[in-house]
C-alpha cells in the first residue's frame, strides 16, 4: 500500500508528519512500513532518525564513491539486479524492525542522473510493496511530472496544510491529480486558529471525515530537530512523558492511521 505525503506549501511539516504517522502505525500494527523520499526531495528524512551526537560532521572522502540508499537501488535497478536482498541491505531498521527508512544517498545530485531516473524510482517504490505492507513516500511540495505520477499511483494521498489563507486558496483553485483516497492534514493544529477543521468544512465544502489534525507538540518538534523521533515515539506510545499533551498528539495520529487502514481495507 503506497501512502504519499504531499505539502501544499514549503515548511508545512510534511516529512515530520509522515514519520510520526508511520511510526504510530508500526508501533500499533503488526505490519512493516518503509519511509522514503525521491532523489529530487530535500533529503532530510534520515536526520529525524539520526541523533545529532552520532552524526558525522565531516564525511570521509571515500564515501563519495560509495553507493548507498536510493543511489544504490537506482544503480541495481538500472542494471536489472534489484532483488529483495538488495532492498533489505539498503534500508535502516527502526522500532524493532517494524519500520525502515531508505537513506537518500549522497553520491550524486539529482540533476546528474539520466532522464530515466524517474521511471527507475517509480519501479523501486513499487517493488518496495513486496517488502512491506505500508510504503510512505514524501514527495515534498513540488508539482512536477514525477510527483504527479506518484500522486496518481498512490492508494492514499495525505495533503499537508500549514493553515495559511493563500496556501488553501491556491490549492482549492487548482486541479489535483489523484486516483486514491485523499486526506487533508492540518499540523501544529490549534482549535482557535482561523482556518481550523470546522471552517475548512464550511468554506471549502470539505468532507469532515477526510480532515485530520495533529495538535501542536513542541516535544515532538524537538525530537525531529535532534534526530530522536524513534525514541520519542516509543516513549509516547508507551505512556511516558507529558500525558495530556501526548494523549492529544496520539489521538491525531490515530485518526490519520485509522483512515489509512480504512482505505486499505476498501481497496
Amino acid at each position: 500500500m503506497k501512502i504519499v505525503f504531499w505539502g501544499a506549501s514549503r515548511g508545512c511539516g510534511t516529512t515530520s508528519n509522515m514519520t510520526a504517522v508511520a511510526s504510530f502505525l508500526a508501533l500499533n500494527q503488526n505490519q512493516r512500513g518503509i519511509c522514503m523520499q525521491p532523489k529530487a526531495g530535500a533529503g532530510d528524512l534520515e536526520t529525524f532518525f539520526s541523533p545529532w551526537e552520532k552524526r558525522s560532521t565531516l564525511r570521509e572522502e571515500s564515501t563519495y564513491y560509495a553507493l548507498e540508499g536510493m543511489d544504490y537501488l537506482i544503480w541495481q535497478e538500472q542494471h536489472h539486479r534489484l532483488d529483495a536482498e538488495a532492498m533489505k541491505e539498503s534500508m535502516v531498521p527502526l522500532l524493532d524492525q517494524r519500520l525502515f527508512y531508505l537513506p537518500h544517498g549522497s553520491r550524486e545530485k539529482p540533476g546528474l542522473y539520466p532522464v530515466q531516473t524517474g521511471e527507475l524510482q517509480r519501479r523501486i517504490m513499487t517493488r518496495m510493496e513486496e517488502f512491506a505492507e505500508f510504503v510512505f513516500i514524501d514527495v515534498g511540495s513540488v508539482r512536477d511530472e514525477f510527483a504527479d505520477s506518484m500522486l496518481q499511483r498512490a492508494d492514499v494521498v495525505v495533503v499537508n496544510f500549514s493553515g495559511r489563507q493563500r496556501e488553501l486558496e491556491h490549492f482549492f483553485c487548482s486541479q489535483f491529480p489523484c486516483r486514491g483516497r485523499v486526506l487533508y492534514l492540518l499540523s501544529n493544529y490549534s482549535s482557535d486558529q482561523v482556518y481550523n477543521c470546522e471552517n475548512l468544512q464550511r468554506i471549502y465544502r470539505m468532507d469532515g471525515q477526510s480532515i485530520c489534525q495533529i495538535p501542536t507538540n513542541p516535544h515532538f518538534a524537538q525530537a525531529c530537530e535532534r534526530g530522536r523521533v524513534e525514541q520519542y515515539m516509543k516513549a509516547c506510545c508507551r505512556g511516558r512523558g507529558n500525558h495530556s499533551r501526548n494523549e492529544q498528539f496520539l489521538a491525531g495520529l490515530r485518526q490519520v492511521a485509522d483512515l489509512i487502514l480504512e482505505a486499505g481495507a476498501n481497496d
